[in-house]
């Protein structure tokens, strides 16, 4: 193996063989020219843009950007949009092949790209024959993104909104049944206020025997709160509890309603797409390029060999 390293040898093969290796990087140059054409492979245009998270609660240790690169990666959003560009046929995917959502899923995923960036945001990238449909494409996950992140948050607030509405409810209902209650006590007793009423019977009890006066009315009122009173002062302060809960359910109702109601966006562009005028794959000169370099290596080796294993033939 010494002798195959021999560098005057080496280059001696070389030049004798220069013209076959020149001839055979000349045809890896213009086949990987020719293959490398759209005839062979389909130019593809890049479309991109940037999304700014906004809106989002931290529930865990994730960032707002790592909260939106988790929903916008969704399957829900990935089959929407597929639905929606007919991307079964862009790609040649078989809707009826039993495999179907794993290969559509795998050439979305080479086309399609997400990641966040330096700066918080989250980038989207596309790549499609069509540029104008590239640009689309990343403005409709943008749209679906939001549409998806608005319907996650309005089942969760309506959902507190309707839970509030069915105790709200129960509780107008209790307070409709104990004000019933309060109002035949004030017809059949002359209930009103308790405090109120024992300080003002007590009070004309007193002056009414001090001059001498009728005493009567005093004396009833007194019987009547002795007999209701208590109950009906339980039934006055339990009235102002239950109308200070639904109170606190009505605001917490129309809290869930408006924010379950209402339309937000869920990320900022920062960057919008377009469509490109200029294809970024396939990289024409890098695969003429890489071509001429291993067709280069590969004739070398092999004509150092061919001498290599004469001169060894000869020599035996």
């Amino acid at each position: 193996m010494e002798n195959f390293f021999n560098n005057e040898r080496i280059f001696k093969s070389l030049w004798k063989w220069k013209t076959h290796i020149l001839v055979a990087v000349a045809a890896a140059i213009v086949l990987s020219v020719i293959i490398s054409s759209p005839l062979f492979i389909k130019p593809k245009y890049k479309s991109s843009g940037k999304l700014y998270p906004v809106n989002f609660q931290v529930y865990s240790e994730e960032s707002e950007s790592e909260q939106l690169l988790e929903n916008i990666r969704s399957v829900d959003i990935k089959f929407r949009l597929i639905d929606a560009f007919e991307l079964d046929k862009v790609y040649k995917v078989n809707r009826q092949d039993p495999l179907y959502k794993t290969y559509i899923l795998d050439k979305f995923n080479k086309n399609i790209s997400f990641k966040k960036t330096e700066f918080e945001s989250v980038e989207i990238k596309v790549l499609d024959e069509n540029p104008q449909r590239a640009s689309d494409m990343v403005d409709s996950i943008i749209l679906y993104f939001n549409q998806m992140l608005q319907k996650q948050h309005a089942v969760k607030y309506l959902e507190v909104a309707e839970i509030a509405a069915h105790d709200l409810e129960i509780k107008n209902r209790e307070i409709d049944s104990l004000s019933t209650i309060m109002n035949e006590l004030r017809s059949q007793y002359g209930l009103l206020d308790y405090d109120t009423q024992v300080e003002g019977a007590t009070t004309g009890l007193m002056e009414a025997a001090a001059k001498n006066g009728n005493t009567k009315p005093a004396k009833e009122m007194i019987e009547n709160l002795k007999v209701k009173g208590g109950e009906f002062q339980r039934m006055q302060n339990q009235l102002m509890e239950f109308e200070r809960v639904a109170d606190s359910l009505k605001i917490q109702h129309d809290w869930g309603l408006s924010h379950g109601t209402k339309k937000i966006s869920y990320g900022i562009v920062v960057e919008n797409p377009f469509p490109a005028d200029k294809k970024s794959y396939p990289v024409r000169w890098l695969i003429v390029f890489l071509s001429a370099v291993a067709t280069l290596f590969a004739g070398m080796v092999t004509v150092l060999l061919i001498d290599f294993i004469r001169e060894r033939n000869s020599a035996e």
